[in-house]
């Protein structure tokens, strides 16, 4: 349902899914075939689902999402008020709450505070003067949790005043009304409300009925306090607002492709209003190897210790539905992600390529919107990923040597173990990511399972020099670019097998990765990439990262603290605070700050300065260049001084979680 108010400038971000290639197939959530609201579900409940968004309109009949076509129908965007929906009557439903902190658990009726809620004119939250009861109203406080953040403007509260409960003399005397946005910065550490100063206050009221107007704002928590002694009672209270909620939540379902598959790249079709600035739409991905990617625990105590479980009173592991609906809250244990069978969420850019582990058969995305204004929001049409069969299981690969001089020419050697229990149909291409264009390939071999040379082929230095493709038999080097060289192979299928390539390459950053990636055919677009891992005996490094000797007399101690930080906006280790040391300078000197990925890639330069002797303190917040949150995992930092001494450099890493 769409619920909106005012009209905005809207611009329509047109990225239509990608055409599907040959081989690939493209999983659609958001069409006709797979809607929005069966394929998912909205913690918090403030997604509203739209089929066509001409169908968002303001007050005065304008359309608030304008240049879309009207061929594109099925959307989803945060929950947009219209000026007479009461916020209270959904609170339960999304999680919210009433209560009144300040009275004991005796002195307070759940039924009477839910009434309060819904809408039910026969229950009132009672505090009237009756005989045999002693009441002491001066304090007495009713706090709502909304459940969510909504831009309020006003609310309203009254007693009873029916013919069957004539109460509306019993109104409440003198009050204050409290607010709070619900950010981490204005919450206790219980994630209880911190309240200051009330935005209003009426310590004389006359009104049977209030009816107030406050300036628009975001808000999660209200407060209504009571300032008098004298009796109230309280039949509802209405909370009314404008404009889209500031922040909402859509996780699909675990999606089974029902086969192992490879991943291509994510497109999605988006549409803003209110200005790019002033809105984002985020979206993570993982993949999984089974239809749990969360492990569920209860919470038991075993000879007075409490202990966590996770399975139920019967042995059976828990699941979703299991963990609600069987367990209470005192056994509900955490909630924690299935890191054996699942990879953790990251952050992906429409039309990118996913780099998640493969194959996996299963699939879960989310989309976190967030509006910094009551006018400005996005709404998101169908969402489709590229997925495909690998040409076998797996590839365990491996380089040899792990460690050489920054820039220097090194002859490196690269195994790569099939897998492939299943019988797949193989490879015949073969691409291998490097930091820079390889100067030589010298020799690739293909072994069997107990390292029989099979087949292979020698090139000379100058085929790279000449025009490519470059032949040797069944063999030939395809292409040689600044980011990677490919090879065309005999096909490789077979369990065991080994493929072993040498070449010659210079390493500039620290850490770089040669990845590997394994095509079925030329016309294959997603391959199959490489895994770390003991390829074969004859190389002990079981890894494909090559790092650098760093180090200097000019650059000193590089410190990094937190080395794990939580960039998620809840305000705890948002951000790192990184201090390196200059030595030995004789005059001001440049000095370069950037952050890398562990594929060598530069992700954000944070600092390009001139620097003097000592302490050099600066920050990184967790965004790339783009100004966006960068995916989850380890980074390496590097400080990079260029003095009369030369280049001299610092690395150290920082992992960022969320």
């Amino acid at each position: 349902m769409a619920r909106s108010l005012i009209a905005a400038r809207v611009l329509l971000i047109a990225l239509a899914l990608a055409p599907q290639v040959d081989g690939s197939e493209i999983f659609t959530v958001g069409g006709d075939e797979r809607g929005w609201s069966s394929w998912g579900e909205t913690p918090g409940g403030v997604i509203a689902f739209v089929d066509r968004l001409g169908d968002v309109q303001n007050a005065a009949g304008n359309q608030v999402f304008v240049g879309v076509a009207d061929s594109l129908s099925g959307w989803i965007m945060p929950l947009r008020l219209n000026p007479d929906f009461n916020i209270s009557l959904d609170v339960f439903e999304r999680g919210g709450d009433i209560d009144v902190p300040n009275l004991a658990r005796s002195d307070k009726d759940p039924e009477e505070l839910a009434g309060v809620l819904n809408g039910d004119h026969r229950v009132a939250y009672d505090r009237k003067f009756v005989a045999g009861r002693i009441v002491r109203n001066n304090g007495v406080a009713i706090r709502i949790d909304l459940g969510a953040r909504f831009g309020m403007d006003r609310i309203v509260f009254y007693p009873r005043m029916t013919d069957l409960f004539p109460f509306g003399n019993e109104f409440m005397r003198g009050y204050e009304l409290f607010l709070n946005d619900g950010l981490p910065h204005n919450l206790f550490a219980s994630g209880q409300p911190i309240f200051t100063s009330p935005v209003l206050r009426e310590p004389d009221n006359r009104e049977v009925m209030v009816d107030m107007q406050i300036e628009p704002q975001f808000v999660r928590f209200v407060e209504l306090k009571s300032i008098s002694t004298l009796g109230f009672e309280v039949d509802e209270i209405e909370i009314y607002g404008r404009g889209f909620v500031p922040t909402a939540r859509y996780v699909s379902n675990v999606l089974d492709l029902g086969q192992e598959g490879v991943w291509g790249a994510i497109n999605w079709t988006e549409a803003l209003t209110g200005g790019a600035e002033n809105s984002k739409l985020e979206v993570r991905v993982r993949s999984g190897m089974d239809e749990t990617p969360d492990v569920y625990y209860r919470s038991v105590a075993v000879n007075g210790v409490r202990e966590l479980l996770p399975t139920d009173s019967n042995g059976d592991t828990l699941t979703q539905a299991t963990y609600e609906k069987r367990l209470s809250e005192t056994e509900r244990g955490p909630i924690r992600g299935d890191a054996a069978h699942w990879s953790q969420w990251q952050l992906v850019s429409n039309g990118s390529k996913l780099n998640l582990p493969a194959p996996r058969r299963y699939f879960q995305f989310s989309i976190d919107f967030a509006n910094r204004t009551l006018d400005a929001s996005r709404a998101i049409a169908d969402l489709g990923f590229e997925f495909e069969s690998p040409p076998v299981d797996r590839i365990v690969a491996e380089i040899d040597p792990p460690r050489t001089i920054v820039g220097e020419q090194t002859a490196f050697t690269y195994a790569a173990r099939t897998v492939n229990a299943t019988g797949r149909s193989g490879f015949v291409r073969f691409e291998i990511e490097t930091p820079a264009r390889v100067s030589a390939v010298r020799t690739v071999e293909i072994l069997d399972a107990d390292n029989n040379r099979l087949d292979g082929a020698e090139f000379t230095g100058d085929m790279l020099e000449g025009n490519l493709p470059a032949q040797v038999g069944a063999f030939a080097i395809e292409e040689v670019a600044d980011d990677h060289f490919t090879l065309s192979l005999p096909q490789i299928s077979a369990d065991g097998t080994l493929l072993k390539i040498e070449f010659d390459a210079a390493v500039f950053r620290y850490g770089t990765r040669f990845q590997g990636r394994a095509f079925a055919d030329a016309n294959t677009l997603i391959p199959l990439q490489t895994e770390g891992g003991d390829a074969t005996s004859e190389l002990d490094t079981d890894e494909l990262l090559v790092r650098v000797t760093v180090g200097s007399q000019v650059a000193g101690p590089l410190q990094i603290e937190p080395a794990v930080f939580t960039p998620n906006g809840d305000g705890i280790n948002d951000e790192t605070a990184i201090s390196y040391t200059v030595l030995h300078l004789l005059e001001p000197s440049l000095a370069e700050v950037d952050v890398y990925d562990l594929a060598g890639r530069c992700v954000r330069r944070l600092s390009a300065a001139m620097v003097q002797n000592g302490r050099v303190p600066l920050d990184w917040d967790g965004r790339g260049a783009d100004g966006n949150l960068v995916v989850p995992g380890v980074y390496l930092l590097q400080v990079e001084i260029h003095s009369d001494r030369g280049i001299e450099r610092r690395v150290g890493s920082v992992a960022v979680v969320y």
